[in-house]
């Protein structure tokens, strides 16, 4: 029997933003969210270029960063391959941190009128996982934009959204480039957010294997965020028809799978389970990832849907569960990893709820599956154990 402890980490960064001059006040605010692309020189110059329009601006950077590591309704998580934090008053480079803070803990803080998002590179391999049929990729990949549009909108704020630039097509066929480009203007443009098509003005010139296929040298990268800066300029000044907007009718997460066991399944532990068990005081962005389990509320939004189950409105602290795998994340060589670790999703079916406070039917968890570019342990459990 394996006891499978998830553990909480609370984000030891802050931001200072209580000490803003007061210069600074009523200044428009921006924060910048980036993954690996925006660690360099793609990131270093968008954001001086920002900065450079009068506005304070909030940057968070994260390699290897996607909307898994941003929403809360997912664990928190590490982040080992370089993080990067500028504020108004200060600027951190860090290599390692043990949380990547959750965009709704940052809106929260820093109250932006404006959020641009640079994401997408990292949402390839759910695109196109073997693990589950195509549309419910899709499904995936939609529902996590749609949480991250859901999470802006709902403060008032505005996106506008950077789209990954042209990648090696023997790394990432072109298809599938224009596949999660056309899923991610779908859904931003459902809540009226802007985005910036980069596939238009890059191309990957670098042989590939010799280079990972997706970074852009300095050069190259410079280039393209100058082409994002002037159009975000542009942007700035018809931003007053970009305002946020929820739909109606949103994208929901992967349907739930349901259980079939019944009997000696809930009293005991049968082959092949695992148990969670008992992780207290856990903030809600830090708990175990739950499948459809964001901050459903009532909006003050006459174009919002009014969702609010009972069930999910308060997530537990503490739960006791006997799971079964259903589902995990796979690699079929360690070249297809372009960072010394990776995480992998695990879906779970709650075969037994010891403590009865957990309602969904199955539970979502991110583990190590790479370390030091080697397969873990965790990596070879298999389908039903």
């Amino acid at each position: 029997m394996r006891r499978l402890i998830i553990i909480s980490f609370l984000a030891l960064l802050s931001l200072p933003i209580a000490g803003s001059s007061a210069s600074q006040q009523g200044t428009p605010r921006v924060l910048f969210l980036g993954d690996s692309f925006s660690i360099g020189a793609f990131g270093r110059t968008l954001d001086t270029r920002i900065r450079e329009s009068g506005l304070q601006v909030f940057t968070i950077v994260a390699g290897g960063a996607s909307p898994y590591y941003w929403l809360s309704a997912y664990q928190s998580l590490p982040c080992s391959i370089g993080y990067w934090e500028k504020t108004p008053e200060e600027e951190k480079r860090l290599g390692y941190v043990k949380a990547v803070p959750k965009i709704e803990d940052l809106l929260t803080e820093i109250e932006p009128e404006i959020v641009v998002i640079q994401t997408g590179v990292n949402l390839y391999a759910t695109l196109r996982s073997k693990r589950r049929p195509k549309e419910e990729n899709v499904a995936e990949v939609r529902q996590l934009i749609d949480q991250m549009c859901y999470a802006v909108a709902k403060r008032g704020a505005k996106s506008y959204w950077v789209l990954p630039p042209h990648s090696h097509e023997a790394r990432y066929p072109r298809d599938l480039q224009d596949e999660l480009a056309t899923l991610m203007k779908e859904v931003v443009k459902e809540y009226n957010g802007a985005v910036f098509e980069s596939q238009k003005f890059t191309h990957f010139n670098d042989p590939y294997p010799s280079t990972d296929g997706i970074h852009y040298g300095a050069e190259e990268a410079s280039v393209w965020a100058e082409r994002v800066a002037s159009d975000f300029q542009v942007y700035l000044k018809i931003n007053a028809s970009y305002a946020s907007r929820i739909p109606t009718t949103r994208a929901t997460p992967v349907t739930e799978l349901v259980s079939n066991n019944t009997g000696d399944a809930h009293n005991a532990l049968p082959k092949g389970m695992t148990r969670v068990s008992s992780f207290k005081g856990s903030p809600k962005s830090a708990v175990s990832a739950v499948p459809g389990a964001e901050n459903y509320e009532e909006i003050g939004n006459s174009d919002s849907g009014k969702v609010a189950p009972t069930t999910l409105d308060a997530q537990p602290a503490e739960v006791d569960l006997t799971l079964r795998l259903l589902e995990k994340s796979t690699l079929q060589n360690l070249s297809d990893v372009p960072y010394n670790h990776a995480l992998g999703v695990y879906e779970y079916e709650v075969v037994s709820d010891q403590m009865g406070n957990y309602p969904l039917k199955k539970i979502r968890v991110a583990h190590g599956i790479v370390f030091n570019r080697k397969f873990t342990s965790i990596s070879k459990h298999e389908i039903g154990h």
